[in-house]
């Protein structure tokens, strides 16, 4: 078979729901080489001609180094054809599969790899719709990556006309797991891209498929942590993620200069040249040369703030012990309010969460720290900023205080199997965004927190820990236990 009196085809190597795609021999080059031919069906002359526009594009954007050329775009009958140059090499999907967790390096070079193609693409006014591991090719020659196969064309050849002449299409083009939200829904634009780089990463990094990573019900978004990367490669793909696309970077070419200041930030040393595959962290070098440090001067503005600082010190504590109070009461304030505070669950640990509570005696179990965090993030999305008012003591203090109060008839032994203050899977949560938010008021029922975690805290591992009200007969709905 021969089309166009040009192409011999070979055999076929796909069948999809857009197409026929072929190898072939392109008898118009001097070594007969071998080629792609994708074979599309068209419905009428309007879309045939908004094929030929997007062949004309892909024809430019063919031009990098890293994307297979365009060699030729014909139609016959109501079928068009698009010929581009074959990459003797196999896809990502062998390297990037279930089973298979890959390393931080390998994940920054396929980054940059990626970023630098798609860079050169956004520029160019298109939008490629279906990054992931099988639209990539890892050349056999020398390692690079080429990205191949964009989703105009498959949206095209599912297009038709209705009665009024307007063109609509009958798929969504994009694979499940790695589509964007708002790409799902139609509305595809750069920052859609670069939410299936994001997901690409995590492919790679984490032995889960895309489809299977947890999803928050409502606002869709992929929830995903790895303490084994750097902090802040974790935190360039969380954003490359994140549901809302404005929240993403608006293009590749922003994308990759943010990545290049991640790279920087963690000193990671490699070299950019080689393949991903054999791309590894190596020690960055050290100047054995001695550096004399520049004198670094205090400003005169702070020397008379601290001095100003001390005179008032000495001055309330002349007032006595009542002035000692007042004054490290201030302190205490004043330190609180500039002391870094986690603002995401993935920057929260154990001691982190501690800190943030007001009783110096509470123990919180580790496990409860990640599923809060999260809880938080998710409520944050919608509007409803939760946080920590306290967490619980251990079993022992909670007997001492059960034995104070024994003259107000509680059965002990009730309070205890009811009460998980004990348990230390339990934190007391306030909203930031009431005046009623602080533990010890009845009047939280009536918050959006409290709204929100009767409808949603299920889905993290929280229950509230007094259903029916605790033994000492007060109500606390403030009161929640993690129970996974």
């Amino acid at each position: 078979m021969q089309l166009a009196n040009r192409f011999e085809i070979l055999k076929t190597l796909d069948k999809g729901g857009y197409g026929i795609t072929y190898r072939a021999l392109d008898h118009h080059h001097p070594q007969r080489v071998e080629c792609v031919i994708k074979e599309l069906i068209h419905t009428s002359p309007k879309i045939l001609d908004m094929f030929r526009r997007e062949a004309r594009v892909l024809k430019t954007i063919g031009r990098h180094s890293h994307i297979p050329k365009l060699l030729a775009y014909f139609d016959q009958g109501n079928k068009f054809y698009i010929a581009q140059e074959l990459i003797q090499g196999h896809d990502l999907r062998q390297e990037i599969r279930p089973g298979k967790q890959l390393d931080e390096s390998y994940v920054i070079k396929l980054l940059k790899d990626v970023l630098q193609v798609l860079a050169f693409v956004h520029q160019n006014g298109v939008i490629h719709r279906d990054i992931k591991p099988g639209n990539l090719i890892r050349q056999h020659s020398n390692g690079d990556i080429f990205l191949i196969d964009f989703g105009v064309v498959k949206e095209l050849s599912h297009s038709q006309l209705d009665p009024q002449g307007r063109m609509t299409t009958t798929v969504k083009v994009g694979t499940a797991g790695y589509m964007a939200p708002e790409q799902a829904r139609g509305k595809p634009c750069y920052a859609s891209d670069l939410y299936s780089v994001g997901i690409l990463a995590i492919a790679a990094l984490a032995d889960v498929v895309p489809e299977k990573l947890p999803v928050h019900p409502l606002t869709k978004q992929v929830h995903w942590s790895d303490n084994s990367i750097s902090p802040a490669l974790a935190t360039f793909i969380k954003r490359l993620i994140d549901v809302r696309p404005e929240q993403r970077y608006p293009n590749a070419s922003e994308a990759l200069a943010g990545l290049t200041k991640t790279v920087n930030a963690m000193e990671v040393g490699h070299d950019s040249e080689l393949p991903t595959h054999v791309a590894a962290k190596a020690n960055v070098p050290v100047d054995s040369a001695p550096v004399t440090k520049p004198i670094t001067l205090i400003p005169p503005k702070l020397i008379l703030k601290v001095l100003g600082s001390v005179t008032v010190v000495l001055l309330m504590l002349g007032f006595g012990v009542k002035g000692y109070q007042w004054t490290a009461y201030t302190l205490s304030r004043r330190w609180d309010a500039i002391k870094p505070q986690p603002k995401t669950y993935g920057e929260a640990n154990p001691d982190a969460l501690v800190n943030l509570l007001d009783d110096g005696s509470i123990q919180v179990q580790p496990e409860v720290v990640e599923p809060f965090w999260r809880m938080v993030a998710a409520a944050r999305n919608e509007g409803v900023e939760l946080f920590p008012v306290a967490g619980f003591m251990t079993l022992s203090e909670q007997r001492q205080r059960l034995r104070e109060r024994a003259a107000d008839n509680i059965d002990i032994r009730q309070w205890l199997q009811q009460s998980d203050y004990h348990s230390g899977y339990a934190v007391a949560i306030g909203d930031k965004n009431a005046d009623e938010s602080t533990d010890g008021d009845i009047s939280f029922e009536r918050t959006d927190g409290y709204r929100w975690l009767k409808r949603y805290a299920k889905n993290y591992g929280f229950a509230l820990s007094y259903p029916q009200g605790n033994p000492a007969g007060e109500q606390e709905p403030w009161h929640w236990q993690y129970s996974e």
